[in-house]
């Protein structure tokens, strides 16, 4: 008796799941839907129904600075890696005409010390540049990695 009645809520716990939803059209064309079937309702298939959940305004707002503040580092990182190929090829340009403290002599420089003076010039823009790639260098890796 008590495995009869277990057995009679069980499935009444079950037929809720198993309702299905009912179309009925009348004859004036109105159409009606209800959980109960009737002689003229049609069963409708419906597809599962996709729950998803909300998504916190303030997750939002976060998600949006975060892509932002990416977005703005890699432009950094892009920056500071062009000007590092700008001056890169300028100290390269340099070091060719320096030719290791020995540049060939122009035409206008008859005069020995104005040689000097060309050669000492490019030996300071060496340094310069050199200090410079040093610091941009420093300056990209101070800039945070897309992986942290």
């Amino acid at each position: 008796m008590i495995k009869n009645l277990l057995f009679f809520i069980t499935l009444s716990f079950a037929y809720p799941a198993l309702a299905g939803i009912y179309k009925q059209v009348d004859r004036d064309g109105s159409v009606t839907y209800s959980n109960v079937p009737s002689d003229s309702a049609k069963k409708v298939d419906l597809p599962a129904i996709v729950v998803v959940p909300a998504v916190n305004s303030n997750e939002i707002d976060e998600r949006i600075t975060k892509r932002r503040e990416s977005a703005k580092i890699d432009e950094q990182r892009e920056e500071i890696q062009k000007k590092i190929a700008e001056e890169e090829s300028r100290l390269n340009e340099i070091k060719n005409e320096y030719k290791d403290g020995e540049p060939d002599r122009l035409g206008s420089e008859r005069n020995y010390q104005r040689y000097l003076n060309r050669v000492e010039r490019l030996r300071e823009e060496i340094n310069v540049r050199e200090r410079n790639l040093n610091l941009l260098r420093e300056e990209l890796r101070k800039i945070p990695s897309k992986n942290k």
